[in-house]
């Protein structure tokens, strides 16, 4: 089931940023009932091997595998495509062009134009036919476009017009720095172009995502129209809050 259709199924669908260097990460998530894993390949030092494995455990689990790679790079795009994973995202999606040459790269003809390969993991090491290969990786593989630049919000009609971005993400914190707001997320002028985006992509079918770091956060995200939901944002995150809190929990104990 690709993230549209859980979305479709549960209205609101959640996971987490996998940092973290190791497989059972994913596993553990998938097991606790999260719903994807992005596996982070752009703010982290994870390389393609651990990816591929990240890959399996989210199969083992149930969940669904998300890469965000780097901008525009068609290599690790084709690798953790071939790998596997279910959906790719790209940051800083600002343009249509940009939009349709991403689709080419993931996708095979007649919707894009990603180089023809049989033999690797994704297409059972060859025990795929290619043509039947082709369909079913056009069919599965979904595209989540990075909403994080001023530019994407003038743009985002022409965005919503390209076929194979199945879903936006707005990266709140990059979108307030273009802005020139670093780090107010909150400010209105921020808020308003948020929320345009939701509106015009809901209208399009496009389900929108975005990070929260609490509960509070998420709900309020739901009420705007989010569909899936980052929270907390990054594994490194819940394992460090749960670090201080335990020794604070200890320093402060008196029986």
């Amino acid at each position: 089931m690709n993230l549209t259709e859980k979305i479709q199924q549960n209205e609101t669908c959640y996971g987490m940023f996998l940092a973290l260097k190791d497989p059972a990460i994913a596993e553990i998530i998938g097991y606790a009932g999260y719903d994807f894993g992005i596996i982070d390949l752009e703010h982290s030092s994870l390389d393609l091997s651990t990816m591929e494995h990240m890959i399996r455990a989210s199969e083992t689990a149930g969940l669904n595998s998300v890469v965000r790679v780097p901008q525009n790079d068609y290599a690790t795009i084709l690798r953790a495509v071939e790998a596997g994973t279910d959906t790719v995202m790209v940051p800083h999606l600002k343009d249509s062009k940009q939009a349709r040459d991403i689709v080419d790269m993931a996708k095979y003809y007649p919707i894009g134009k990603r180089g023809l390969d049989a033999s690797t993991r994704v297409a059972q090491y060859g025990n795929q036919s290619m043509a039947e290969h082709m369909k079913i990786q056009n069919e599965r593989i979904q595209i989540i476009g990075m909403i994080e630049d001023k530019e994407a919000i003038e743009q985002i009609d022409e965005i919503l017009t390209v076929d194979g971005i199945d879903l936006l993400f707005i990266g709140a914190a990059d979108l307030s720095s273009s802005f020139g707001l670093p780090g107010e997320v909150s400010h209105p002028k921020l808020r308003e172009a948020i929320q345009s985006v939701i509106d015009k992509s809901n209208k399009a079918n496009v389900p929108v995502g975005m990070p929260a770091y609490d509960a509070e956060q998420a709900n309020e995200l739901k009420e705007m129209g989010v569909k899936f939901i980052a929270t907390p944002a990054v594994d490194t995150f819940l394992i460090s809050e749960m670090f201080n809190n335990h020794l604070q929990n200890i320093k402060e104990y008196k029986n």
